[in-house]
């Protein structure tokens, strides 16, 4: 803490021991801000220009950090968390790569294709469902409010019955312009009970148990008898072998309880862990690169903001007018590159009028 309040002191207070010349805002810290602010902005650039566009990145993280994003939102309305389904991401896939094939944005396909065809052809049955979509954004937060800022796709988003969730992103062509499609499915898995089977009767089978012979006894001497006695001597009754009914044996069948729309309780399915908070955030900030720029280019900005009036106000008649010059210089180039990253680079992220949501069985 004190080395922290000695490094405080010395770059942004000025005193006596930097000459009332604070570090922060000398020609050397100045010229180390400007380097690090533009490697910063070709990041960004390059992420947005080669990464987004080139590869499939978006397609591999975006899923996972818009199921995050809106377990967030979830999580402010009091809404248990979703859970990803491979059923639903399947389906959300097929209907997102329709929309980019077709070239058309609706929840109902030009071919007549509702939301509910693409559940049928994974097989997800389902008690209540909903879909939204997007197309036309330049990041995950973009979506994310577009969403919420829809009153019909909100609802979907926080609708308490739903317990599963699917997303699909597919690169196509929209009104002329190349874009990205994503399609959001949710879904309450639909549970059936299989009939129990009787067991077929075992008839007994009957088991001839034979006696032990008995054990034999070694001689021994015995002391001489007594005199024979005229009394009569009775033999114990020889026991027959018995025969008993052996133990009848019971199969029951077991009860399969089935989850329509998750995989069946008879596979052993491995559950994919919840990625940790680091790696989500990680992934947040790759998919949402411009929001996190302008987070790190207004924290620069206050700094330097904190700079200039600590040394107008502590000793404003040893201001030198260079560093307070370096100081709004900084400032300037800040303020374009966030004019080029905002005004420039910006999409208006496109939902439907409207969200669809169903409580009806499919098939």
């Amino acid at each position: 803490m004190q080395k922290l309040s000695k490094w405080l002191k010395k770059y942004f207070i000025p005193h006596e021991h930097n000459e009332f010349r604070p570090h922060f805002l000398r020609h050397e810290s100045m010229l180390i801000s400007i380097i690090v602010i533009l490697i910063i902005e070709i990041t960004f650039l390059a992420q947005v220009f080669i990464v987004f566009d080139k590869t499939n990145f978006l397609a591999a993280v975006l899923p996972g950090v818009l199921t995050t994003l809106t377990n967030e939102k979830r999580a402010e309305n009091d809404v248990p968390p979703l859970t990803q389904n491979e059923l639903l991401n399947r389906a959300a896939q097929m209907k997102a790569e329709d929309m980019a094939t077709n070239g058309y944005f609706a929840h109902t396909s030009p071919d007549g294709k509702t939301p509910w065809y693409w559940f049928e052809q994974v097989g997800y049955r389902y008690t209540s469902a909903g879909e939204n979509l997007a197309v036309n954004f330049f990041e995950s937060s973009d979506v994310a409010e577009a969403w919420m800022d829809s009153p019909s796709h909100r609802e979907n988003i926080i609708k308490a019955n739903y317990k599963e969730i699917g997303i699909g992103i597919a690169s196509g062509v929209y009104k002329g312009r190349d874009t990205v499609f994503v399609a959001q499915l949710f879904g309450t898995p639909a549970i059936v009970t299989a009939p129990t089977i009787e067991p077929a009767p075992v008839p007994p089978t009957l088991v001839a148990v034979t006696p032990e012979p008995a054990p034999e006894l070694e001689p021994q001497t015995l002391p001489p008898a007594p005199a024979p006695s005229n009394l009569p001597i009775t033999l114990p009754p020889t026991s027959e072998p018995e025969v008993t009914p052996a133990e009848t044996a019971v199969v029951v069948a077991p009860t399969t309880i089935q989850v329509l729309g998750e995989e069946s309780r008879e596979v052993k399915v491995e559950s994919v862990a919840a990625p940790s908070q680091i790696k989500s955030f990680i992934q947040k900030v790759l998919t949402s690169p411009r929001e996190y720029v302008t987070y790190t280019f207004a924290g620069i900005v206050l700094l330097v903001i904190l700079a200039l009036l600590l040394i107008m106000f502590i000793k404003a008649e040893r201001a030198h007018p260079f560093m307070v010059a370096r100081g709004i210089g900084l400032m300037a180039i800040i303020f374009v590159l966030l004019f080029v990253n905002i005004r420039m680079l910006h999409k208006d992220t496109q939902v439907p009028a409207s969200s669809l949501s169903a409580n009806a069985i499919a098939y």
